[in-house]
């Protein structure tokens, strides 16, 4: 075949000097990666898999293998600009061009993007979730919600989980992009990807964008009402596809989006519905046992039925003891203006009634010991009925328990 190259003996220490140069930064216990070979299903192989193999068989020393990977991966996918940069690598070091460590490590900008793009996937599979692992960021999705999404912003890995009532379940995971200054977006222009949880609000086709968003994009909330009360600004915050003269994009590329191979994109559509899925950006995951996501989940739940229960027995102290004393409610209200606002309510109510249901729970991503919980409030009291999608923030503080910090609707 074309790139079948048989590397002469006189030639083998340049070859694993230069490969081993590229591989220094590719360190990590020993993996086999994918075994693919020419039969009909390989040539459909995802893109990411064939990459892993090639780097799988050039840590191995396999370089024909590489190539061979590479060549039909360059096939499958001709703008696959990392594809293209390890087969230069490879050729050079056929060619007996030395290489260092550093030249390895990319001589411009360029080339140090797209090794730190060859680092991200590899790492992923070297660390990729335990089986049955769920994210330590969704503890309980609604049943309105059938699908999550969360991206673990500093790894640039985008999960996509199936709500199958009793668990999470993972349907696929891809490469993503993330803002070039990285995360925490705090002010317009900063470059940086907001932490935290939103919800897609819209789907835009391509149609209706310039090409460097590729085949599409959702938008979704940033800022939502806790960055707001943050003071954090920006706007146009998107997961999108990439232009279509290139596969996948560098690690930090974009001005705060997080960005797709147009393919995976086009996957994401099929589960994606605006309103009803809600999207993580994480700053640090964690994986949890499925025992270990419900202990935490129901200390949750716990905390949140003794908020509603102290709620309906007019007892106002009770009740208040649940918020922190910097809570700010959605309309700008501080503690004390609050517990005022409510003591003058209560002051009317001969009986309350409230019930929740359609409860989700996040771990919020950003802050310590932070928690999302949203559900859909039925009230009843002896003179008001209303019914209210709500979410609050708890913050877990060392001598109170868990205490609500905000407190909003969802419109």
């Amino acid at each position: 075949m074309a790139t079948s190259i048989a590397f002469r003996s006189r030639r083998a220490a340049t070859t694993l000097g230069r490969a081993a140069a590229i591989l220094s930064l590719l360190a990590a216990p020993a993996f086999a990666g994918p075994r693919l070979s020419a039969s009909s299903d390989a040539l459909h192989a995802n893109p990411e898999d064939r990459l892993i193999a090639a780097l799988a068989d050039m840590r191995r020393g396999a370089f024909d293998a590489a190539l061979d990977d590479l060549e039909q991966l360059i096939s499958q996918e001709p703008d696959f600009r990392l594809a293209h940069y390890l087969q230069g690598e490879l050729l050079l070091a056929r060619a007996g061009r030395p290489l260092d460590v550093a030249v390895a490590r990319g001589d411009n900008e360029r080339s140090r993007e797209l090794v730190d793009e060859a680092l991200a996937r590899w790492s992923h599979r070297l660390s990729s979730p335990p089986p049955g692992a769920v994210p330590d960021a969704v503890l309980q999705l609604a049943p309105q919600f059938e699908h999550v999404v969360v991206v673990d912003l500093l790894r640039h890995r985008l999960y996509l989980w199936r709500n199958t009532g009793q668990r999470l379940e993972l349907v696929a995971d891809f490469y993503a992009s993330i803002g070039r200054a990285g995360v925490g977006k705090e002010k317009e222009g900063d470059l940086r990807t907001p932490v935290g949880v939103y919800r897609v609000t819209e789907y835009k086709p391509d149609s209706e964008l310039p090409e460097l968003y590729g085949d599409g994009a959702f938008p979704v909330n940033y800022p939502n009402s806790l960055d707001q009360i943050r003071g954090r600004t920006g706007y146009g915050i998107w997961v999108h596809g990439v232009p279509r003269d290139t596969y996948s994009r560098a690690p930090r590329a974009s001005e705060g989006c997080v960005v797709v191979a147009n393919e995976d994109l086009q996957m994401l559509r099929r589960y994606l519905r605006p309103g009803r899925t809600p999207v993580v950006f994480s700053d640090r995951l964690e994986w949890l046992t499925p025992d270990e996501a419900e202990a935490r989940r129901r200390t949750l739940m716990a905390r949140l039925d003794a908020w509603r229960s102290s709620w309906e027995s007019l007892d106002t102290g009770a009740y208040l003891s649940y918020y922190a004393d910097d809570f700010i409610s959605a309309t700008g209200m501080d503690k004390d203006a609050f517990a005022a606002y409510k003591r003058e309510v209560n002051a009317d109510k001969t009986r309350i009634d409230v019930s929740l249901e359609d409860v989700s729970i996040y771990r919020y991503p950003g802050e310590d010991d932070l928690a999302l919980i949203s559900f859909l409030q039925r009230y009843s009291s002896n003179n008001f009925q209303a019914v209210s999608r709500k979410q609050q923030f708890w913050r877990k503080d060392p001598s109170s328990g868990w205490q609500i910090v905000h407190e909003s609707r969802v419109e």
